[in-house]
């Protein structure tokens, strides 16, 4: 399972119905190897820090599958800074553990899709990242570092069986297993900001 690219963002500029809006979403300064900090990867920026950026969600990394499948689409799609080979949704779990270079990351939450997307790369792109669950996974710097294109990623440890597509789908659809809603939050290493939107979620579906 190697890096099959690193990448930083600038904001840019996008209009929606004659309103402009900035977005950093597109990740395009390629580089070979960085430069990882607690807070992310050297020199990457995001516009809204309420939902992208900080400890919990350091970096994005996304799955070169979604690109193999997709040629016809921009591979900016996802959005990430890491893109990786073999790893997906389906097979990264909340809490794992890896090594990447002298990196130390762990797993904290899937990206929540927003309407960005659809301005940014039209409703079809949108459509297969929600109906897929590609939205790729945020992680937290557990030891900063330099990585490089190439790298393996060794996953270390796994701590639980949630799956990033697993916790994508129960902020759509709440788990009708008690012993899962606990699993969910009772993870010392899932993001604050997920918890915080399933509590909500989970709310809506007890009023």
């Amino acid at each position: 399972m190697k890096i099959r690219s690193i990448a930083t963002g600038k904001a840019k500029q996008y209009l929606k119905k004659h309103e402009e809006f900035e977005s950093a979403y597109k990740k395009d300064n390629f580089v070979d190897s960085i430069k990882v900090y607690k807070m992310g990867l050297s020199g990457d920026f995001q516009v809204d820090k309420r939902f992208h950026g900080g400890g919990d969600k350091a970096i994005h990394i996304g799955s070169g599958v979604h690109l193999d499948e997709n040629p016809s689409f921009d591979k900016l799609f996802i959005g990430c800074n890491i893109v990786v080979e073999e790893l997906t949704e389906d097979t990264v779990c909340v809490g794992d553990i890896y090594k990447v270079g002298e990196v130390i990351l762990e797993v904290t939450q899937p990206r929540q899709p927003c309407w960005k997307i659809g301005i940014i790369f039209g409703k079809d792109i949108n459509r297969y990242i929600v109906k897929n669950s590609a939205t790729g996974w945020y992680v937290r710097v557990l030891k900063e570092g330099t990585i490089k294109v190439n790298d393996e990623m060794i996953l270390e440890k796994r701590v639980s069986n949630l799956t990033i597509k697993d916790l994508s789908n129960y902020l759509k659809h709440v788990p009708d297993d008690r012993s899962i809603i606990e699993d969910i939050l009772n993870l010392d290493s899932l993001a604050k900001s997920y918890k915080k939107d399933f509590l909500k979620r989970l709310g809506k579906n007890n009023s």
